[in-house]
């Protein structure tokens, strides 16, 4: 098993900082999270969000598979009403990067949440058939279900809503290890 310090390391060198390990048990898993991707989310349909993500039960069941877990949380003044979707690009990268970087030093079932929904290709199939980047395409936490806002404040974390437009955004990534 890799040393908590080498992948903290690696979150390091993609100046990611902001993080805390937690015990994939916390992540609070709400069926009023899938129902906010279906009824309010522009990216519902789309490859890697609902409904082409395991139901909620089998995400909440995906959980009790890993050991240990890592938030990353990034942050981004920016204006809500234009998502600064060159920045996102550029952070799933370095995440990408890193769970990469982890499943080298060992950990074969490592696997990221995204910090947004996928935003790899500029015109998005709709659907994971039809992906052009399976390889790298990854749900968000909201995707799988995940209550972000209960897991981060359980985790001791502070999350804010974007109640100021433009102001300071939190993106919450989450990579499973082993």
């Amino acid at each position: 098993m890799t040393n908590k310090n080498q992948i903290e390391k690696l979150l390091q060198e993609q100046e990611l900082t902001d993080f805390k390990w937690i015990d994939p048990k916390d992540i609070v898993v709400a069926q009023w999270v899938r129902v906010k991707c279906y009824f309010g989310c522009s990216d519902y349909g789309l490859g890697s969000c609902p409904p082409n993500t395991p139901s909620v039960s089998e995400c909440e069941r995906f959980f009790k598979e890993y050991k240990s877990a890592l938030l990353i949380k990034l942050n981004k003044f920016a204006d809500k009403d234009a998502y600064p979707s060159d920045w996102s690009r550029e952070m799933t990268n370095k995440l990408l990067s890193v769970e990469r970087a982890v499943f080298l030093l060992g950990h074969p079932k490592v696997f990221l949440l995204n910090q947004t929904c996928c935003t790899l290709c500029n015109d998005c199939s709709g659907n994971r058939l039809d992906c052009h980047d399976k390889r790298n395409a990854r749900p968000s936490p909201e995707s799988f279900a995940v209550d972000v806002y209960q897991t981060v404040q359980n985790a001791g974390m502070k999350i804010n809503v974007v109640a100021n437009n433009p102001g300071d955004m939190n993106r919450i990534a989450i990579l499973l290890t082993e």
